[in-house]
Order: C-alpha cells, then sequence, then structure tokens
C-alpha cells in the first residue's frame, strides 16, 4: 500500500511540473524568499541581514492550515525545532505533552524557550512554561522564531529561543470578515470567525475561535473556546496606541501511555490576557511602551491517586524601549523592563500558599553598517532578580556580503532561565537559593539568494550550558541544585526554490547531537514540500521524516523512526469562498513523539473559508 501511494504521489508531481505554467515574478515571491523580521532587532530589518537565526512562518502558510495548530506548523517546518503531540487537536498542560525543543533546549516543564504574543512574554507565573492551546491560529498573522538564545532583549526563558506569535489587524477601509470551518476524522472540527473595522485612524479586529475532537484514543477528548480583541488608534503622525486582550478556556484528558493508560483523567484550564502599548515614531527615533497582564485559572484531576489540583496564576510586565538613528547606517536600542510573577497553589489538603517574585532589566544593543558589505552588532543586559540578584547577558553578531546574494554570519550570545515560583516555593523540593540557568551559543551560518527565485540557509552551531537546574533523590527525599551541565551541536539547513512561479519547493533539514540529553528530541529532523498553484486552486504534497528518537534520557526507550506524509488541496469556488480537502499521515505511520502516546494513523479534513 505504502508504495502505491508513493507512486501516485510522485506521479501526481511530476504531472504538476509538466503542466506548470510561467508567469511574472511579483514581490510575494521576494517577500517569502526574504521576509521582514522584528523579533530579533525590535525594529524591521530583512531577515539576511540578522546575525541570529530567524525563521518566519507567514500568513500564506497558516491560511493554508486553519485546522492545525500554530506550534504544529512550526514543529514541521523551521529546522532544530520539534513539539510534542499527542492527537489531531490539543496538547494539555501534562508535562510530555507540548514541550517545545529548539536545538534541543526546553526545559521540564518547558521553561527554556519563551513564547510572545507581539513581542510581550507569555508564561504560566507559577511553573514559567507556555500553555500552548491558549494560542489559537485564527488570530495569528505570522510566526517568527528565534533559534537560540534572545535573552538580551527578552531576559529569562529565552534561553534556548523565542516564538513570537504576530497578531492580524484590519487592514481594509469598512467591515471586513473571515469565516473559518472544519470537519475532520474523530469528530474533529473547528469554527472561526473573524471580524475587523478601519475607519481612518481607528482598526479593530475581533476573534471567536471553537475547536473540539473525540481524541483517537479513550479519553483523549479536547474542547476549547477562545476570543480574541484588538484595537489600535493613530493619534497623530508621532503617537499610536493598541488595546488588545484574549481569554481561552479549553476541557481535555490525558490519556496516558498505552501500557499505563489513565481513566477520566481531566484538566479545565482558563487562560488570558490584557494589554496596552503606546508607540512612538519621530523618524530619527521610533519606541514605546507597553503593560502586559497574563492569567490562568488550572484545575487539574488525581494522578496516581493524589488529590485534585487547582491553581491560579499571574505574570505582570512593563517594557519601554527606544531605538535612536543618530548616525548614518546605526541603530542604538535602549530598553527597560519590570516583571512580576507567581499565584497560588492548593489541593484537597493543603494549600501552598501565594509566592511571587519581581524582576527588572535595563539593556541595550547596537547596530552598525560599516561598509556596504559589513555589518556589526552587540549589545549588554542587567538583570535584577530578588532572589538570586544580578546577572549580565551580552550578546555580539556580525555579517559580511560576499557577492550579490551571498551573506556570511556570525552569532555568540548568553542565554539565562530564572527559577520558577514552583522550584523556589513549592515542589518537589522547595529551593530559594537556585541560581538561574545559562547557556552560551556559538554559530556560523550562510545565506543564498539568487535570481531571486532560490533562497538557501546553513547555520553550525555549538551551545554549552550550565547551573541547569536537577531534581536528585528518590521520593519523598527529592531536592533540587544547579548541577547539570551540556554540550549540544548541529547543523540546519533550509531552503524556497520556485522552478516557476507558480511551483514552489521547500525544504529543510536539522541534525542536532545532544549528548544524554535525548528525550523527545530528534537526531536527524527533515521536512519537504511542494506547491502547485494554478489560477484559483493549489496542491501541496508534504513530508517530514525523524530518525533517532528517544522516550527518556540516556539514550533509552527508543521510539521508531518516522515519515509522515501528507497533502492538501485548495480551490477557490467564489471570489469570497475557498474550500480546502487535507489527508494526514498518509502511509498510515504508527509513530510518537512521546514514549507511551501513539499519534492517529491516516486522518482527513475538508474545510471551507469565506473572505470578505
Amino acid at each position: 500500500m505504502r508504495h502505491i501511494v508513493l507512486s501516485v504521489c510522485f506521479c501526481f508531481l511530476m504531472n504538476l511540473t509538466l503542466f506548470a505554467q510561467q508567469r511574472e515574478i511579483d514581490s510575494t515571491i521576494n517577500y517569502i524568499l526574504n521576509p521582514v523580521t522584528v523579533t530579533a532587532t525590535v525594529t524591521e530589518v530583512p531577515r539576511n541581514l540578522v546575525s541570529p537565526s530567524v525563521s518566519v512562518i507567514t500568513q500564506d502558510v497558516l491560511e493554508q492550515q486553519p485546522h492545525k495548530s500554530v506550534f504544529s506548523i512550526v514543529s514541521q517546518q523551521v529546522p532544530g525545532i520539534f513539539v510534542t503531540e499527542q492527537g489531531m487537536i490539543g496538547f494539555g498542560v501534562n508535562t510530555p505533552i507540548g514541550q517545545i525543543f529548539i536545538r534541543g533546549i526546553g526545559g521540564n516543564p518547558n521553561t527554556e524557550v519563551l513564547t510572545l504574543i507581539d513581542g510581550r512574554p507569555q508564561y504560566m507565573g507559577m511553573y514559567g512554561h507556555p500553555v500552548n492551546d491558549s494560542y489559537l491560529s485564527a488570530h495569528v498573522e505570522r510566526v517568527e522564531v528565534i533559534r537560540g538564545p534572545a535573552s538580551l532583549l527578552y531576559g529569562s526563558n529565552a534561553m534556548g529561543g523565542v516564538i513570537n506569535l504576530i497578531t492580524s489587524k484590519s487592514l481594509h477601509e469598512g467591515f471586513s470578515g473571515i469565516v473559518n470551518a472544519s470537519y475532520g476524522s474523530y469528530n474533529s472540527h473547528l469554527f472561526g470567525i473573524t471580524t475587523g473595522y478601519q475607519h481612518e485612524n481607528w482598526s479593530t479586529t475581533a476573534c471567536f475561535t471553537n475547536v473540539h475532537t473525540d481524541g483517537h484514543r479513550p479519553y483523549s477528548e479536547y474542547s476549547g473556546n477562545s476570543g480574541y480583541l484588538k484595537s489600535s488608534y493613530s493619534v497623530n503622525e508621532r503617537y499610536s496606541v493598541t488595546l488588545d486582550g484574549s481569554v481561552t478556556k479549553f476541557n481535555t484528558y490525558d490519556p496516558g501511555t498505552v501500557t499505563s493508560p489513565y481513566i477520566n483523567n481531566w484538566m479545565h484550564i482558563t487562560r488570558g490576557y490584557a494589554g496596552v502599548s503606546v508607540n512612538n515614531d519621530f523618524g530619527k527615533s521610533k519606541g514605546g511602551a507597553k503593560l502586559f497582564y497574563n492569567f490562568g485559572h488550572h484545575e487539574l484531576s488525581p494522578y496516581y491517586g493524589n488529590k485534585n489540583w487547582t491553581s491560579d496564576d499571574f505574570a505582570a510586565t512593563a517594557t519601554v524601549f527606544q531605538s535612536l538613528f543618530l548616525l548614518p547606517n546605526n541603530t542604538i536600542t535602549v530598553g527597560a523592563t519590570y516583571n512580576q510573577f507567581g499565584g497560588n497553589g492548593r489541593n484537597t489538603d493543603k494549600d501552598y500558599g501565594y509566592h511571587s517574585v519581581y524582576q527588572y532589566a535595563f539593556y541595550t544593543s547596537v547596530q552598525q553598517l560599516v561598509t556596504n558589505a559589513l555589518s556589526l552588532n552587540g549589545g549588554l543586559r542587567f538583570d535584577h532578580n530578588e532572589m538570586f540578584g544580578n546577572a549580565l547577558t551580552p550578546q555580539f553578531g556580525a555579517s559580511y556580503k560576499f557577492y550579490t546574494g551571498t551573506t556570511l554570519r556570525g552569532f555568540i550570545g548568553k542565554g539565562f532561565r530564572s527559577p520558577t515560583v514552583r522550584e523556589l516555593y513549592l515542589f518537589p523540593a522547595p529551593t530559594p537559593n537556585l541560581k538561574p540557568e545559562e547557556l552560551w551559543n556559538y554559530e556560523i551560518g550562510i545565506s543564498q539568494i539568487i535570481a531571486s527565485n532560490f533562497t538557501a540557509d546553513l547555520a553550525l552551531f555549538q551551545q554549552e550550558g550550565n547551573n541547569m537546574i536537577r531534581t536528585d533523590g528518590v521520593y519523598p527525599n527529592l531536592r533540587l541544585s544547579n548541577s547539570g551541565v551540556f554540550v549540544h551541536r548541529g547543523i540546519e539547513a533550509s531552503g524556497i526554490y520556485f522552478p516557476l512561479p507558480n511551483l514552489q519547493l521547500n525544504g529543510s533539514y536539522s541534525f542536532i547531537d545532544v549528548g544524554n540529553n535525548t528525550r523527545s528530541i530528534p537526531k536527524h529532523k527533515m521536512y519537504a514540500s511542494v506547491q502547485y498553484m494554478h489560477r484559483t486552486a493549489s496542491a501541496t504534497i508534504s513530508a517530514q521524516h525523524i530518525e533517532t528518537i528517544y522516550g527518556s534520557d540516556n539514550k533509552k526507550n527508543k521510539m521508531p523512526n518516522y515519515t509522515v506524509l501528507n497533502a492538501e488541496i485548495s480551490t477557490r469556488l467564489l471570489p469570497m469562498l475557498t474550500v480546502n480537502l487535507s489527508a494526514e499521515n498518509l502511509l498510515d505511520e504508527t509513530y510518537y513523539t512521546v514514549f507511551g502516546y501513539p499519534m492517529p494513523g491516516r486522518t482527513f479534513t475538508i474545510g471551507i473559508r469565506a473572505q470578505h
């Protein structure tokens, strides 16, 4: 059966190539090859001028897969990143599922990779990790990923890297609207509606999303609702104000492993945030001030006969920054941030009390174009945390343009992760004298753009971590300490090629040597896709191959290598109506991203998108 499917797909792709028709290359292709990024520098910069390794997922890619999580798409397409999953929809908050690893860095729970919304930190105030189900793709316009430490700009938890979800905004005068609806295997369905209004200097966007799946295993159901509101007002040419907020509520289950399944192991989660930002642009300088509040309420059923767990948490952040363009080809950015995080946790017979931690920081970065070919950048951050004191975070980078379209870059940077409220005050062993985890990243990379239809990027890196927080001993005699060290090495490659303007080929590969930190981190990850566009229709075939992946550290519980083949067809039936059909895991592979949690077999989804 597998050989038949592969043969049909190969013939299909050959036919697409034979029938592809030449048309004029437009600015869309140029943007795909070299998109603008803001995450690595605060101000907008073409990706090929940035020293750290940055990947961008564009709006077109997100719109093609509205039924998939943002993190699933990032895990599939971005080299060096892997996100653990358990089903078609939903991650939950159980530790193994929804973990984000960038170059093998993630933490347990996921405290070493920072998720942002429009540049603002998102994490659970007590545990310090993101809750992936809080970020549905309906209101996300673009995703930018920094592969490597970004603590200079974003502080703690950005030790391994950053995933920045950039939200959509109304772009058209008057009213606009988008409706997405899909239905698929295991009674999985999604309904989302986005409305917008823009008039002169004011624009507003509102979204609502409902998702559900019965799950492919007993007690793996997921249901979620999310609402989002964003309103912006341009006071004048210099100032603009934005208010936004979101609330997500979902109910899900952890089915456990196939050998030790859980029965009715439920989770009821509410997450939300609210923020206000004031931006300025004086020509010679631009920046902003932001206030942001993240909150959550979690109710979890017992594990192994323990009591039900309930917690309330918060994370409040205030930040100001300003980029100065005072000298030719020079940008100086200065900023300051203050944040406080914490909460209260309790089970049936014990209240752990309310705890919080505050920290503040000042940072500056400089980017200088020395010649038309050479660009240098560097920066320094000072952090003060009420528990561990002071810390300095430096960063240095350079890029050199050898020939037209060929750029060599180098980057050295430090990242850190502060101890969480759980580690300091709660369990498994409260340890208030913990120090921050630290990491040094060394990398070189080269990018190439040829003839406005081909781009490729290659990065080689080594990361050295120390003071990693580890749990030692046997329950109930456990203790935490800064006793962990590691060295990770790897290679990341990616490329986009338009052999014809309506035929796009994508590919990426990453190799990571993580030593003994092997749990759910593939040594080899490969992705390839072919997309053909003809008038009002498009067809895409993609494949992801994972090789050498273990279910535990120290190379234990080896999981099988696997190849997941997906296909999607989309056609615009009416000017405002698009229908798409997708099939995932066409080869019906049995595979795992977490030991004991099999992923679904062959699945199908049909969806419609109406846009005004």
